[in-house]
């Protein structure tokens, strides 16, 4: 049976903790404590792991989280178990007009906005904006001028996990040239891919976020790798690395088969190969990944574009 994405997006929850840049993530944590209160709005929030990670960050600030995302079952997903994660932590959660709120010590309420980046109406300004896994499906220039203009000014940007134009499969495959132009057609199709007749993020993400930051007024504070390393260890896959390896291959299986440019017995048995050394536990993945942090600085944006 294929992987559900909704699954795919569980398992993955401990690859991307092992792999989330700690010196970018520290720094992210640090700026979140200094704040009086935190408002933060998470796009593409898919199951809502960032707010699940937040919570589990042990901050005390008071805590305000918009999970946005335009897949309303993945929403229901976090809603259903949210109230478990506060539950967890020795909250008591209530739910008042849609949203899940707490009492007490650990004042925190997360919103639920069903709805596309470019269509969400924000009502208050935000003091951070998290995007995990997001930003190669969505237009680059858009998304930062929507960004800038929901941010306060000194307001966070934490984007994490944008990939970066690697995939690489180990064991390597006998055909090594067939796999290699398989792997480079699945970046193809990230290059290719568009949004409303816009160019994404696509598979250089990280290193495009990067560049354009600036020209939309934040000023990069820290960024580092948060590559995937998924490998069998003393030969057990660890968490739900197998899940999310096996999800992988269907992803570049199944764009390989619609391109129409493989033979396709040569991709059967190439899947079929990837399939049987995974169940052996002999097959690893590696991903390029970048995170980065950066804070909204709108004069930034100013003395750039008047120039000296």
């Amino acid at each position: 049976m294929p992987v559900a994405f909704a699954d795919f997006l569980q398992a993955k929850f401990a690859l991307d903790e092992r792999s989330l840049n700690r010196e970018v993530r520290a720094a992210f944590l640090g700026a979140l404590r200094s704040l009086p209160q935190i408002q933060c709005l998470d796009v593409g929030a898919g199951t809502c792991a960032t707010v699940r990670r937040l919570l589990n960050s042990e901050l005390t600030t008071p805590l305000s989280l918009t999970a946005l995302d335009r897949d309303p079952g993945l929403l229901d997903i976090a809603r259903q178990e949210a109230e478990g994660w506060l539950h967890a932590l020795g909250l008591e959660p209530r739910v008042e007009a849609g949203a899940i709120l707490t009492q007490g010590e650990r004042l925190t309420a997360i919103r639920f906005a069903v709805d596309e980046v470019k269509d969400h109406q924000p009502d208050r300004l935000y003091n951070v904006i998290t995007a995990h896994a997001f930003l190669d499906l969505a237009p680059l220039p858009q998304a930062l001028r929507l960004f800038a203009a929901w941010l306060q000014p000194g307001g966070n940007l934490y984007a994490s996990t944008n990939y970066d134009g690697n995939t690489a499969l180990a064991r390597v495959y006998d055909d090594a040239d067939f796999e290699a132009r398989l792997l480079d057609h699945y970046n193809h199709t990230m290059e290719q891919r568009r949004v409303d007749g816009q160019a994404t993020g696509g598979a250089y993400c990280g290193r495009r976020l990067h560049g354009l930051l600036p020209e939309y007024g934040f000023d990069i504070l820290v960024h580092g790798s948060s590559d995937w390393n998924i490998a069998p260890v003393l030969g057990e896959y660890r968490d739900g690395d197998a899940v999310c390896l096996k999800a992988l291959l269907e992803m570049i299986y199944g764009e390989g088969r619609r391109s129409g440019l493989f033979c396709q017995d040569q991709l059967d048995r190439w899947h079929e190969d990837r399939l049987r050394l995974l169940q052996r536990r002999r097959l690893g993945l590696t991903i390029r990944q970048l995170d980065v942090l950066a804070r909204y600085s709108p004069q930034e944006a100013v003395s750039r574009c008047s120039g000296p």
